[in-house]
């Protein structure tokens, strides 16, 4: 009973307020531009399945860019993998609560494998918009609005990062 409340009341509510989201925001993720900067060509990506599949393709790869599409794109299937663990721990739990075993919280184990593919897709979103992925580390202190800031940036070409600095 409690599964099905979380269910209803919590994963799909969130759920579909985070894909009209995306899909109002989808048209302005789409603009790629073919320019390069000091990290590389732009991604290749063109359809939201690449890009939804690229963040696992490219796990280990920290070398390259990622544009907003597939940053968000990915943060997007991240997000509901990690909902349906938590859903899927929660029934476990619920049905095992007289006698608990140590698979009932298996389905958190998926949590920590997304850690890397999700570290990777922000150091490539990072190098799109031409800053280097060590201001990731920005996460331990304070930086997350600016962290958002830079993310939903538009890719950025080296005569562009350059005309800011120096104007």
């Amino acid at each position: 009973m409690l599964a099905l409340f979380l269910i209803v009341f919590v994963v799909l509510p969130v759920g579909g307020v985070a894909f009209i989201i995306f899909l109002c925001a989808l048209p302005f993720l789409r603009k790629l531009q073919n320019t390069a900067n000091r990290f590389g060509s732009q991604s290749p990506t063109v359809t939201i399945v690449q890009a939804g599949t690229s963040g696992f393709t490219r796990a280990f790869d920290f070398a390259g860019r990622s544009n907003r599409l597939d940053f968000f794109t990915f943060a997007i299937v991240v997000g509901v993998l990690c909902g349906l663990s938590l859903c899927a721990v929660v029934i476990l739990a619920y049905m095992a609560r007289e006698n608990p075993t140590w698979w009932s919280a298996a389905p958190l184990l998926l949590i920590p494998l997304l850690a890397v593919p999700s570290l990777s897709v922000a150091v490539r979103r990072l190098h799109d918009v031409n800053r280097s992925g060590w201001w990731l580390l920005l996460l331990l202190v304070f930086g997350y609005f600016i962290l958002l800031y830079w993310f939903l940036q538009a890719s950025q070409t080296d005569e562009v990062a350059t005309g800011e600095v120096f104007a």
